[in-house]
Order: structure tokens, then C-alpha cells, then sequence
């Protein structure tokens, strides 16, 4: 007897319950087939949720190779095995199922599928000389999978041209991944998030805050749903940095501990780890020190309870060394705090990391000028600088404005003297750039007494509607009820005389409310 229903085709996910003994199927070769179908469906249609879902089951299948018919579709199954270890954020099984596939030799029509799981985890383990020499397949674009793994190869490679500092390529690259987005009929919606990520990540960079908001505005939903790992550390942590540059630090809190839930849920560290740094951060740019300690305190309790072998390790775990580092530069630093900056700075040297050298050279460059050493500090912020104007680099300075001012203005007093030459103009851009603000909208004046009139609850859910969180999500941010949330929707729907969300959200946007 089958102990759950079976998928009949390919065009709908499975719905599927865990494996326990295939032997409780009348016909197991049949329920293999269902699972295999539907495992394609969800990779086809990039949906992260039901692709770990069903390749758990079929990792049951695999271990219970024996109760199947002479024939078992060895390549196939770890083929999606593969593919479903890269949403798990496990990186060395998924390259240890590329490899045995490859040593068999009998896996030639899964090709470009195993040449994208392999590219992702060249770039994982930033090995970029295999990661650039790396072929794809030859199978045409007009195929729905040949057009998924395109879009999929296009996404990787401006994620990793962007951590490089090669921003205009990364840019080029995202863009087509989402011309082909529009090309597909299965994978238009999931497939577009970590292009649009990154294409937000770089407008924010570039210090365009309005246009990455628009970008991600309404996307961290399907970001949820999609389970993408490298979507959700892009996006939860820029959107964070975006509400924090307009000034809402309780906003960017909320973001990074949603962020940081679904880490936990979905048993990615690595997310976990970014948004906590990220709130260490904060809570140092509110002079909050207590609390920066206590959020790293629980990050550092959060990662003794998980299992060392998805345990970030070397510099995959830089943001935590970050965090802490960031803590020690509020409390006064010591040479041992730049010895250790100039460690981690080496350690991404090395392992070909130039995004994450520029933030620790400017962190540097403040340890060294808190300890007296005028003259490196100089000399390192310089570099930084150099660096960051090449590749268009201007939030990361701006973002760490407070611990480089100092610094920054005597190199910029010294500039007679040439030290500064063309970083002149840059300099003085970073010096008297504003405060982030959203622009006044030409058609309309922001009407004062309906700003006074929404309350500071109001004010905030009507925010996480314009980001897309649905009432249950925004309930259990605020921790409370679904009904409340909806109780508060009705009011904001009456002071904004909207009908719903979208023409609510259109509104408060027009009159410059959010």
C-alpha cells in the first residue's frame, strides 16, 4: 500500500511524506518515478522548499538501492541529490555527487545540471581559476532547462563578479539573467530574485538607496518561499542597510532578526551569522554597546549548538570575527585588534575575497588611528580608497563614515600635499554626502496631519507590506496576533483611503510616507 500520494506528471510539486521503508509500497519503481518527477518540477521552477523536501526523500531511495528492480537510475537521482545539497548550503556533498557522477561516466545527458552545481561550488570554495575555465552546456537555450541552467549560470557569475569589485560585468551578467528570466514559463518568478539581489546590492553600493529599495521591495516573500540561500543574504541584510540609511533602525532590526529566523530554521549558519553582525553593527551606531555584546553573545551560543560539519569555518566565518573585532573598536582598541583586522584582511587575500578586503582595510585603518599610528592609518585608508573609487564603491565607506571621519578629513586637509591626486573629487563626495532621505514626489505634498495620524504601529506594518510580508510573517515580527495585524491594515486602509495592500502601499509611496 502507498503511505503517501504520489505525483502523477511533472507539472505540479509533490506533496509528498517522508520515506520511512520502501518496502511499504506496492510498487516502489513506480513511487521512484512519481518522486523523481516531481523533484524536476520543483528544480524547474527554481522552488527551493520542495526541492529539499522531496531530495530528502530521495536520499532514502538511494541508501535502499536493493528494493528497487535491476535498474537504478543512479546519475538522475544524484544528480538532484546534488543540486538539492546546494539549497541545504551543503557544498561539499553537493561537489562529492558531481564527482561521483562524473566517474562514472554515464551521466552525459545530466551535463550542464552538474557543470551549474559544480560552478556554484568553485565559487563557494572561491577556487576561480576551474570557476572561469568551466564550460557550459551545449544543449540550446530554448529548452526550459537549458534556459534554467543559463539563468542559473548567469546569476552565479554576477554574484561572484560582484564580490570581486568588477561591478559593471556584474551588472551586465544579472541583467541578462533576468532577460532570460522573461524567457521562461516555469522559472520567471524564483529564478529573478538573486540577479534582482545583486542588482540591488550594487545601486545601493553605488549610493542609489531608492533604486535598491524599489528593487527588493515586495521580493522578501518569494525569497522565503524560493528557500535560495545566497538570495536572502543579499537581500535581508541590504534591506536592513536600506532601512538603516533613512534612519529606521528599529525597521533594519526587524529585517535582520527575520533574517536571522529563517537561518535558524532552515539550518543556514552562514544567514545567521550576516544578519547578527549586521545587528552587532547596528547596535554600535546607536552606541548601544550592551546590546552589540549580548547580540554577539548569542551568536556565539547559536553556533556552539550547530552541527560542525555546516559549522562556517575559515573565512566563511568572517562576520563573526568582524562583529567582534567592530566591539573591540568601541571599546577602545589595542594593537592586538589591528593585528588581528590585518589577519582577516590576509585571510581574504588569499582566498580571493577583494569586497571583503576593502571592508576590513577601513576597519584597519580605524584601529590604527585609535593606537597612534597616524601615518599607516593613512597609508591603509589610501589603498582603501583607491580601491573602492576603481570599482565604484561608496556605501561601504559611507556606511563606516563614523569610525573613518577623522582620518578621512586629515588626508583630505593634506591633499595640497598630493597624497590624494584624483581621489580628490571622491574624497569630497564621501565628506559632504547627505543624509539618505526618501525624495519629496513631485505630484504630490506629503500631507503632515495624515503622517501625524498614523501611528508608530501603523507606521511600521505598513512598511513591512510595501517589503511584501504577508500578516503572518509581520504578526509574528511584532509578536502579535494575525488578527491585529489585520485590525491595523483596516485603519491604515481608511487613513490612506485604499482598498487594499497594493493600492495602500501605492499611496503612502506617492506621499512620501514610506
Amino acid at each position: 500500500m502507498n503511505l503517501f500520494p504520489v505525483a502523477h506528471s511533472a507539472t505540479a510539486p509533490a506533496h509528498l511524506g517522508w520515506v520511512q521503508d520502501w518496502h511499504d509500497f506496492d510498487n516502489p519503481d513506480e513511487a521512484l518515478r512519481n518522486l523523481l518527477d516531481a523533484a524536476w518540477y520543483a528544480v524547474s521552477t527554481m522552488n527551493g522548499t520542495d526541492a529539499v523536501a522531496v531530495t530528502t526523500m530521495l536520499r532514502h531511495a538511494y541508501l535502499q538501492q536493493h528494493r528497487f528492480s535491476f535498474y537504478f537510475p543512479h546519475d538522475e537521482v544524484e544528480t538532484l541529490l546534488a543540486i538539492g545539497s546546494l539549497w541545504q548550503d551543503d557544498i561539499d556533498e553537493a561537489m562529492r555527487r558531481v564527482q561521483s557522477v562524473s566517474a562514472r561516466g554515464t551521466g552525459a545527458r545530466y551535463r550542464s545540471m552538474l557543470e551549474v552545481v559544480k560552478k556554484f561550488c568553485l565559487w563557494r570554495a572561491r577556487d576561480f581559476m576551474p570557476f572561469y575555465e568551466l564550460s557550459w552546456g551545449k544543449a540550446p537555450r530554448s529548452h526550459a532547462m537549458s534556459l534554467l541552467t543559463a539563468i542559473v549560470n548567469l546569476s552565479i557569475e554576477a554574484t561572484a563578479e560582484a564580490e570581486q569589485l568588477r561591478f559593471k560585468l556584474a551588472e551586465r551578467l544579472a541583467r541578462d539573467a533576468l532577460l532570460l528570466c522573461h524567457k521562461s514559463t516555469t522559472a520567471n518568478t524564483y529564478a529573478s530574485l538573486l540577479p534582482t539581489a545583486v542588482l540591488a546590492q550594487l545601486h545601493y553600493e553605488a549610493g542609489a538607496v531608492d533604486e535598491a529599495d524599489t528593487l527588493l521591495r515586495g521580493r522578501l516573500t518569494a525569497i522565503e518561499e524560493s528557500g535560495a540561500i545566497e538570495s536572502a543574504l543579499i537581500a535581508y541584510v541590504l534591506s536592513a542597510k536600506i532601512a538603516a540609511a533613512r534612519g529606521s533602525q528599529n525597521m533594519a532590526l526587524l529585517l535582520l532578526h527575520r533574517g536571522e529566523e529563517i537561518g535558524r530554521e532552515r539550518r543556514w549558519p552562514r544567514l545567521v551569522l550576516r544578519c547578527k553582525a549586521e545587528e552587532v553593527a547596528l547596535r554600535l551606531q546607536d552606541e548601544r554597546v550592551d546590546l552589540a555584546e549580548a547580540a554577539l553573545q548569542h551568536l556565539y551560543l547559536y553556533l556552539g549548538s550547530v552541527d560542525a560539519k555546516i559549522r562556517p569555518k575559515d573565512i566563511e566565518a568572517w562576520p563573526l570575527q568582524m562583529a567582534r573585532l567592530r566591539l573591540q573598536l568601541a571599546n577602545g582598541p589595542g594593537p592586538g585588534t589591528a593585528r588581528s583586522l590585518e589577519d582577516l584582511r590576509n585571510a581574504a587575500l588569499d582566498r580571493n575575497h577583494p569586497a571583503l578586503v576593502v571592508k576590513l582595510t577601513i576597519l584597519l585603518s580605524s584601529a590604527l588611528h585609535a593606537i597612534g599610528e597616524t601615518a599607516r592609518a593613512h597609508e591603509e585608508l589610501l589603498a582603501a580608497l583607491h580601491q573602492g573609487a576603481s570599482a565604484g564603491l561608496f556605501r561601504s565607506f559611507l556606511d563606516d563614515m563614523p569610525l573613518i571621519e577623522t582620518p578621512l578629513k586629515q588626508l583630505w586637509r593634506s591633499s595640497e600635499a598630493g597624497k590624494l591626486g584624483h581621489l580628490g573629487p571622491y574624497v569630497g563626495r564621501l565628506l559632504t554626502a547627505p543624509e539618505v532621505r526618501v525624495p519629496a514626489r513631485k505630484k504630490f505634498r506629503i500631507n503632515h496631519r495624515l503622517v501625524e495620524s498614523l501611528s508608530t504601529r501603523e507606521a511600521i506594518i505598513l512598511r513591512l507590506m510595501s517589503l511584501g510580508l504577508s500578516n503572518k510573517l509581520i504578526a509574528r515580527e511584532l509578536q502579535i496576533t494575525p488578527e491585529t495585524v489585520k485590525s491595523h491594515a483596516k485603519h491604515i486602509f481608511i487613513k490612506l483611503s485604499s482598498k487594499n495592500r497594493a493600492e495602500a502601499v501605492s499611496r503612502a509611496t506617492e506621499l512620501g510616507l514610506i
